[in-house]
């Protein structure tokens, strides 16, 4: 009896340390791994009921090497945003910015981030040049809360907590407007990549 006791008292114990351990494991020949516990542009899609997930399209920077930008000519193409454009001008500012003219007339800057690259924003309203990387179901967090931080009069977001709450908000603004749009939205994932946290800037289309 003492030895059966025993033997089930380890096992627990083996238990509680594996949970106490618990990881996330993800592929390394994704380009989405080491997602836990980030926040990370997304358009926020479709929750489904049965999988209790949320359906989320992931979006980040395209980046780009100075040295290669610092090159480009007219004439040159630029693949940005899954968009193809050609270089009609380009201008280099005082403070190491490169503006490039399409020949669509779009104006583009092109910005350094960290020591070598450089990331690309439209100049007529600010907007940086994303792509999407990742289609995902992620499971949403017991306590989820949606920050919306849209209205640029609002001194602090309007803050809602619970996923029917927040699925009210998300419809209407689909209704009425960009919805949960990457151009604006962040999410937050834990470390079990549940969605802890949606939150939403001001964005011109809205």
């Amino acid at each position: 009896m003492k030895k059966l006791l025993s033997l089930v008292l380890a096992v627990v114990l083996l238990c509680s340390v594996s949970l106490a351990c618990a990881a996330t494991v993800t592929p390394d020949n994704t380009e989405y791994g080491n997602l836990e516990g980030t926040v990370v542009n997304a358009t926020v899609g479709d929750y489904n009921e049965y999988t209790k997930t949320l359906t989320v399209t992931l979006y980040r920077d395209d980046s780009f090497e100075i040295g290669k930008v610092e090159k480009l000519a007219v004439g040159d193409t630029i693949l940005a945003g899954g968009r193809v454009m050609k270089v009609k001008e380009k201008k280099e500012e005082e403070d190491g910015s490169i503006l490039v003219t399409d020949e669509d007339g779009n104006e583009l800057e092109f910005m350094q981030v960290g020591d070598d690259h450089m990331i690309l924003q439209l100049t007529e309203d600010d907007r940086r040049i994303m792509s999407a990387y990742a289609v995902m179901q992620l499971p949403v967090a017991e306590g989820i809360v949606y920050e919306d931080n849209s209205d640029p009069d609002a001194a602090e977001p309007a803050v809602t907590k619970g996923l029917a709450e927040i699925l009210k908000i998300k419809a209407e603004k689909e209704k009425n407007s960009i919805g949960f749009d990457y151009y604006a939205t962040i999410i937050e994932l834990n470390e079990n990549l549940e969605i802890v946290r949606i939150h939403q800037d001001f964005d011109v289309a809205q």
